[in-house]
């Protein structure tokens, strides 16, 4: 048999409900602060860790893996892992088996987008279309690199479909070799794209110097994981190695706008 409730009792009911919501949310906040200090604090240990393993780099963001106990630590586009307790390093993929992913890879292409986007057009070689400029690509780049070449040959196809190439100057060989002074004296030019164009296409450099970025974009270049040239970044931090026909790139950014179009 039901029972009457009275009014009062009802209004004591929704007082103490008041009363054990706040309670849980005041446990929780202070819950979450103390995860959160926590937290802080192991990032803060790693960081003084790895100081002493990498003298003179910080890392651009230490922050909990998908693995309990397992740390991501990003510098640029290198990513690693770190054991909570700082005595582990592990280097290598984690793969999510699930969604057929590599959690690392998506971290490394996330940190070469943010390095890339902060690299200025005028501390680049650009070619850019005469008409609109539907994408970007930035190109790790050796003069005296044959399929370097063969790519810049292709430079107006690639215009022509909008899409602009900046080039970073990236020789292989390294500071002091003589495709590092090309790189300095084509940089040096009054005219850096002519300059550039005359140095792959017909052998052409009149050797000069001044101040430069080489050193700067052979940094950049290992900091996004560049292993050989020519090095293809596009703006959402892919890495493409090698040589890619203006045509085969033009369908690829085709299918990402489609796509894109579609979600």
């Amino acid at each position: 048999m039901l029972k009457p409730v009275r009014l009062a009792d009802l209004m004591d009911f929704g007082i103490e409900m008041k009363k054990l919501v706040l309670i849980l949310s005041l446990s929780l906040l202070t819950f979450s602060t103390a995860f959160a200090d926590a937290q802080s604090d192991v990032t803060a240990r790693l960081k003084d860790q790895l100081a002493k393993l990498i003298p003179g780099q910080s890392p651009s963001s230490i922050k909990p893996s998908v693995i309990d106990g397992l740390y991501e630590v990003a510098y640029g586009a290198q990513i690693f892992y770190i054991t909570e307790d700082g005595k582990y390093l592990i280097q290598g993929d984690i793969l999510d088996l699930k969604n057929r992913k590599s959690v690392t890879q998506q971290a490394a292409r996330k940190g070469r987008a943010e390095v890339i986007a902060k690299i200025r057009d005028e501390d680049t070689i650009l070619y850019k279309p005469k008409g609109e400029t539907k994408h970007t690509i930035t190109v790790f780049t050796d003069i005296d690199c044959p399929y370097c070449r063969k790519l810049h040959k292709e430079r107006e196809a690639y215009n022509k479909a909008g899409i602009a190439i900046r080039y970073l100057l990236y020789p292989r060989a390294g500071v002091g070799s003589p495709s590092y002074d090309k790189a300095v004296a084509v940089w040096c030019a009054k005219d850096r794209a002519k300059a550039l164009t005359e140095a792959k296409i017909n052998n052409k450099v009149d050797m000069k110097t001044c101040d430069n970025p080489v050193k700067e974009h052979l940094q950049l270049g290992e900091e996004v994981g560049v292993s050989g040239t020519p090095a293809i970044l596009l703006e959402d931090g892919t890495l493409i190695p090698g040589y890619r026909p203006a045509a085969d790139m033009a369908h690829l950014f085709a299918q990402r706008d489609a796509q894109a179009k579609s979600n």
